[in-house]
């Protein structure tokens, strides 16, 4: 029987063993994106363009290519070396963000930081403890107080080269296909 916190420990789990320098800071951005989607990075459409443009010429990419991040809504990430390599084109991945960030969870502060909470509960019941550095524990809570977004811990980045989007299952069946 699928339980949310089935679902919670089965998220992180993949997660870190897809990205074992994962910190809970990556994970606490891993839920958000499962939850709310694009929706924060798609605010102002023309600054997204240009950050997304930009992002497709780095050098380096995680070798994920993509990952279902799906929590409370039904979210994948996309690696940008898709579009690079132009198997996806850049203004296909544009619409599928624009129509995802519509769809993420319209959950108030209160609501988000009560389920964070709980989420952090059960992970610290189900995921190696040395996830729980102080800094990044520091970050996660001034990020949940504070309603404020987190980005990648520097191992993350240095480990993974994250350069990716968040969009709808709908969206990601539609440009990668439903056999992946």
């Amino acid at each position: 029987m699928f339980t949310r916190e089935y679902r919670i420990v089965e998220l992180a789990s993949h997660e870190l063993d897809l990205h074992p320098a994962a910190q809970l800071v990556d994970l606490y951005k891993l839920f958000y994106q499962g939850t709310f989607g694009p929706s924060h990075i798609m605010e102002d459409q023309a600054v997204a363009l240009r950050f997304l443009a930009e992002e497709i010429d780095c050098d380096e990419f995680d070798q994920v290519l993509w990952q279902d991040v799906s929590y409370m809504e039904n979210f994948f990430r996309i690696n940008l070396v898709i579009v690079k390599n132009r198997q996806v084109l850049i203004d296909d991945l544009f619409r599928a963000l624009v129509a995802s960030s519509r769809l993420g969870a319209t959950l108030s502060h209160d609501e988000w930081k009560e389920a964070w909470y709980r989420i952090e509960s059960v992970l610290r019941d189900s995921i190696p403890e040395e996830i729980f550095t102080p800094e990044s524990s520091m970050v996660v809570k001034e990020a949940v107080e504070g309603g404020k977004l987190v980005h990648h811990s520097a191992s993350y980045k240095r480990s993974y080269h994250p350069h990716y989007r968040v969009i709808s299952r709908e969206w990601f069946e539609r440009l990668i296909g439903t056999t992946y």
